[in-house]
């Protein structure tokens, strides 16, 4: 009885750790098209504030549209790098770090197109809040045991 038991676990463990990982795998395909269409929007975008001369004039708002895609770009490869430590079994102490890291920047994006005069006072108030509370998450992750035991095995 027991033995069937163990058998029965052993094959469902290993059919849902390919599901698992035929799921990652298409979320890290989507992730790299969309990270790819996202650049290619970039230089289209760029090429037209250059040819248009939004560059020349020190527009604000062209240079917060592009540092916005900028960032937006860099949050997608940042998660995409967060599927991928899944995908490679990295542990889960390196997947919750990325993710507080994606955050972070998911935030300091909105601080970058936000624009002063439209946002209330209590949204940037809790937007700062925000920040602030995952910059220590980070800053203590960083500095826990565990962290110094992933930097010296590699994750």
């Amino acid at each position: 009885m027991r033995k069937n038991r163990d058998l029965t676990n052993s094959l469902l463990t290993r059919y849902f750790n390919r599901f698992e990982l035929l799921i990652t795998t298409g979320i890290i395909v989507l992730i790299s098209v969309m990270i790819l269409s996202a650049f290619w929007g970039l230089v289209v975008e760029t090429y037209h504030l250059v040819h248009h001369g939004a560059f020349d004039k020190l527009d604000h708002k062209a240079f917060q549209s592009a540092f916005g895609m900028i960032m937006t770009l860099l949050i997608a490869i940042e998660f995409s790098y967060t599927i991928l430590n899944s995908y490679m079994g990295k542990s889960r102490a390196v997947i919750v770090k990325n993710v507080v890291l994606v955050s972070i920047l998911a935030i300091a994006r909105e601080f970058i197109v936000f624009e002063a005069e439209t946002i209330s006072p209590l949204i940037l108030f809790a937007l700062a809040a925000s920040l602030l509370s995952l910059g220590i998450v980070y800053w203590l992750m960083d500095r826990s045991p565990s962290a110094d035991a992933s930097r010296i095995s590699g994750e």
